[in-house]
């Protein structure tokens, strides 16, 4: 019988924690900062322009809507507007999260969008004009579109398309007043700092944590949060391993650690734990640090001093570019050796028994357990679902079209599968299967910080690979390279750099001296 979850035992006490899990015994994961800003860009120029229109069709005939002198300048003002805004920082993270409505902000940002999307109308009527002046054209069409912005419906739409904004955003905060919190937080620490701290956050104007959970430390070894359901009316957390638990199930998003400075040791051991996950941390100082010249992590914690220890990787805008090339890639390649994959599977079924397919569980993002796929390179009776043996050269288990499948690295084609299905990337740290060793010793004990690399997803190839570093790891010297040239990869991750690699990776498919 599989272990309990002691995360949602503890959570389940709470009516707010118990709505994220939807009556099923996992966290729901809260949709991506990328997809919530999208949301909200998408909300404000439709919002724009609908109400663009409707305002112009208050004043002239409705047959005029389709016109190109005016759906140029209604698409002048949407555009402006989502400028202005982002200009303004209106679609930064801390407005994403925020649950409050910057009034000032889009009154500034508003006015500016109508007074450059108007300037920006007329500058392209005049611009038609003149060309078609030179070309002997009407200018009946320009002349109409700089015309489309006088009357009444343009003092109109100022003040109702400033009315549809502020309702839209209000209306969008009443939706994420609910059951799901938009940035879920956890605070671990000692009383004195968290007790501060909370009274701090609940003086903010603008609320930008979730508080979902506290870990009492002081208590842990005492048993002490495990008595009590809450904690400061927020719910008790057991203890740092129920915490970690919470993280792997996509529960949390940031994690706050509030310790006097007296337990720096305390705080740098939990630090250095929670770090190896995918979540936000930050420090708070306490009130022996308030004094001190601190420089704020964010403009988001306008009335919190907040260190910032380490953040989430290739999030954000990152994690929405990252996933669209994955997608992209991925068709596009599988469309163009789809007649190569099929010669293959023919290759394999021909020349011995068993599936063509070989799936082999490994660890992936968030210390998942996935099911990798692979063209079979060994005899099937033979095969090593976990690698408790790692292959080495000259395997006498692998096939004749087994041996020159992984030497060319095509063995490893079905997983354009597992990246469109959302459990790889195709560029990240090569996963490993579960019984893996270096040196006789498990990764984690050879590499304390090994776990780092499964906060972002695992990659078909990664710049390990295209630096040499693949093959058996029949050291600890071989995995300590691999696992520093991943996690150079995660702090340093830019698409340049993806394509960089995948580059070298065609490259080594026909010259690579440790593929066996």
């Amino acid at each position: 019988m599989a272990e309990p979850d002691i995360a949602i035992d503890v959570v389940l006490a709470d009516p707010r924690l118990s709505a994220l899990l939807g009556g099923q015994h996992r966290f729901a994961p809260r949709p991506r900062l990328a997809t919530l800003t999208l949301a909200l860009v998408g909300l404000d120029a439709a919002v724009t322009a609908g109400v663009a229109f409707l305002c112009y069709a208050l004043f002239n005939p409705a047959q005029q809507l389709g016109a190109a002198s005016v759906v140029v300048p209604i698409a002048c003002l949407t555009v402006c507007l989502s400028l202005s805004f982002f200009e303004r920082g209106l679609y930064a993270a801390s407005e994403i999260v925020s649950h409050t409505v910057p009034w000032r902000k889009i009154v500034l940002a508003w006015l500016q969008a109508v007074a450059i999307g108007t300037l920006a109308t007329f500058c392209l009527a005049v611009i038609s004009d003149h060309g078609s002046l030179a070309s002997g054209l009407d200018q009946t069409g320009a002349t109409q579109m700089g015309a489309t912005l006088g009357g009444a419906w343009l003092p109109t739409f100022l003040v109702l398309g400033f009315v549809g904004l502020i309702g839209a955003r209000l209306a969008r905060l009443r939706l994420h007043a609910g059951g799901k919190p938009l940035n879920r937080t956890v605070i671990i620490g000692e009383p004195e700092p968290i007790h501060d701290l909370l009274h701090r956050m609940t003086a903010e104007r603008r609320r930008s944590f979730d508080v979902i959970g506290i870990v009492d430390h002081a208590a842990v070894g005492l048993g002490g949060s495990s008595l009590r359901d809450h904690i400061l009316g927020s719910p008790a957390i057991e203890d740092l391993d129920a915490l970690e638990r919470m993280i792997r199930q996509d529960a949390v998003d940031t994690v706050l650690v509030a310790f006097p400075w007296s337990a720096a040791e305390q705080m740098r051991a939990v630090i250095q734990r929670i770090s190896m996950a995918p979540v936000d941390v930050y420090i708070y100082p306490g009130l022996d640090g308030l004094d001190l010249p601190l420089r704020r992590a964010d403009r988001a914690f306008d009335n919190l001093p907040l260190l910032m220890a380490c953040t989430r990787p290739i999030g954000g805008w990152g994690a929405f570019i990252k996933r669209a090339e994955d997608i992209a890639l991925s068709l596009a390649l599988l469309a163009f050796i789809s007649p190569v994959m099929l010669a293959i599977a023919l290759a394999i079924k021909l020349t011995s028994k068993g599936p063509v397919l070989f799936r082999q569980r490994r660890l992936g993002y968030n210390n998942r357990l996935i099911e990798v796929l692979k063209f079979r390179s060994m005899f099937t009776h033979l095969a090593d679902a976990d690698a408790e043996q790692q292959a080495l050269r000259g395997d006498k288990r692998v096939t004749a079209v087994g041996a020159w499948l992984r030497r060319t690295s095509l063995d490893e084609i079905p997983q354009l599968l597992n990246v469109l299905r959302g459990d790889m990337s195709l560029v990240g740290p090569r996963p490993h299967a579960l019984a893996t060793t270096a040196g006789g010793l498990a990764l984690e004990e050879a590499v304390p910080v090994y776990p780092s690399r499964h906060r972002v997803k695992p990659g078909i190839t990664g710049w390990a690979q295209v630096n040499g570093y693949r093959g058996a790891l029949d050291s600890v010297e071989k995995i300590v390279h691999r696992v520093n040239h991943d996690l150079y990869y995660i702090e340093n991750w830019s698409l340049a750099l993806d394509l960089k690699i995948l580059w070298r990776t065609v490259r080594l498919v026909f010259a690579d001296d440790n593929a066996f």
